[in-house]
């Protein structure tokens, strides 16, 4: 991925933090670029460990993931994030730290969050949508809040394959 990034030459990145099933918050890094015959791709190069939730923090590590995989991030041409403060803040966030290194990677807010926000909302405004996900929820709460019913929870799963209660987000 690295090669084929380094000569198509521009890039974007798109990072998100993110919690995974055991708890732990992680960054999700992914790049976009144009191969040679004009064929977009995005690339997920994998789930990092997030060393805090400062603005400060997420471009240090935007930095040395781009310097450790030999990636100018002068090449940057674009970078999407939610819309959390920390990371789409005009003067002093994540967006606003890397356009201070390179004025040309330019911050496209990420429509799939704004879209999911969306979907909230419409949920909210019909009682019988809005009482279903909260009943969802309720049971993710009652079975994660204890490895022992997890556990039994798991064991008696009659579809095993990629099957799990997810905790409801109102982003994601």
């Amino acid at each position: 991925m690295v090669k084929e990034i380094k000569e198509a030459k521009y890039f974007s990145i798109s990072i998100d933090s993110t919690p995974d099933l055991s708890h732990i918050d992680q960054l999700s890094f992914i790049f976009r670029y144009v191969q040679n015959n004009g064929s977009p791709v995005e690339r997920f190069l994998g789930f990092l460990p997030n060393s805090g939730h400062k603005s400060e923090e997420l471009a240090d590590a935007v930095f040395l993931v781009l310097e450790s995989l030999g990636l100018d991030i002068n090449n940057c041409r674009g970078q999407s994030y939610d819309n959390a403060s920390n990371m789409s803040g005009m003067y002093t966030r994540l967006q606003a730290r890397i356009k201070e290194v390179n004025p040309l990677a330019i911050f496209l807010p990420c429509s799939a969050y704004s879209l999911n926000l969306v979907g909230k909302c419409a949920v909210d405004c019909c009682r019988n949508a809005s009482e279903f996900f909260n009943l969802l929820q309720n049971i993710y709460k009652f079975f994660s809040s204890s490895t022992n019913r997890w556990e039994i929870f798991q064991n008696n799963l009659t579809i095993t394959e990629n099957v799990s209660l997810k905790n409801l987000s109102d982003t994601r």
